[in-house]
C-alpha cells in the first residue's frame, strides 16, 4: 500500500560541497528508481548537531516528502547506514490527519487567494480614481507652495535692495 513518508537526514558537513550535493541527489534518484514520489525537498542547510556524532559538530540537513511502499523503508534506510556521508536518519510515517488538515489548509488558502483576487480587481477602478484626485490634489498644493516661495524670495530681494541703497546714501 502507497502511504506518504517523511525522511530527514543529515550529511557530514565538513565533506566538500561537489561530495554534499551528490550524496543527496544519490538518495533522492534511489527513492524515485525504486517507485517512490518525491513531494517536497528542503535542504536546511549546514547546521550545529546538538551533540557530537563521530566526532564532528557540523551536519547538513535535509528533508525529504515522498511516497512509497511499506517495504521500501527497509530498504532505505539500510541505504543510510551504509553510506558513510550519513550522520544520522529519521523517517516517519504521515498520519492521516495530517494529510487532512493539509488539504484543508490548502484549499482555505486557494479560496482565499481567490475572493483576494475578486476584491483586488473590483477595488482597482477605485484605487485608479481614487490616485488620479490625489495627484491633482497634490499639484494643486504644490503649486500654492511654489507660489508662496516665489513671493517670499521676491520679499526678501527687495529688503536687501532698499538696505543697499540706504549704505550707499
Amino acid at each position: 500500500m502507497v502511504r506518504q513518508y517523511e525522511t530527514t537526514f543529515i550529511v557530514d558537513a565538513h565533506l566538500p560541497t561537489e561530495r554534499i550535493d551528490e550524496t543527496i541527489e544519490k538518495f533522492l534518484s534511489f527513492i524515485e528508481k525504486k517507485g517512490g514520489k518525491i513531494h517536497n525537498v528542503d535542504r536546511w542547510g549546514k547546521r550545529r548537531l546538538s551533540y557530537e556524532i563521530k566526532k564532528k559538530q557540523y551536519g547538513y540537513y535535509v528533508y525529504v516528502r515522498f511516497e512509497s511502499e511499506g517495504e521500501f523503508i527497509r530498504v532505505l534506510e539500510r541505504e543510510y547506514r551504509l553510506d558513510d556521508a550519513i550522520l544520522r536518519y529519521l523517517t516517519v510515517l504521515v498520519p492521516k490527519i495530517a494529510l487532512e488538515n493539509e488539504a484543508l489548509r490548502s484549499k482555505e488558502k486557494t479560496e482565499e487567494i481567490d475572493s483576494d483576487e475578486e476584491e483586488y480587481s473590483e477595488n482597482d477602478d477605485e484605487d485608479e480614481e481614487d490616485m488620479r484626485t490625489s495627484d491633482s490634489e497634490q499639484t494643486a498644493e504644490d503649486r500654492k507652495e511654489s507660489d508662496d516661495a516665489e513671493t517670499e524670495s521676491e520679499d526678501r530681494s527687495g529688503k536687501e535692495s532698499e538696505k543697499e541703497e540706504r549704505a550707499e546714501s
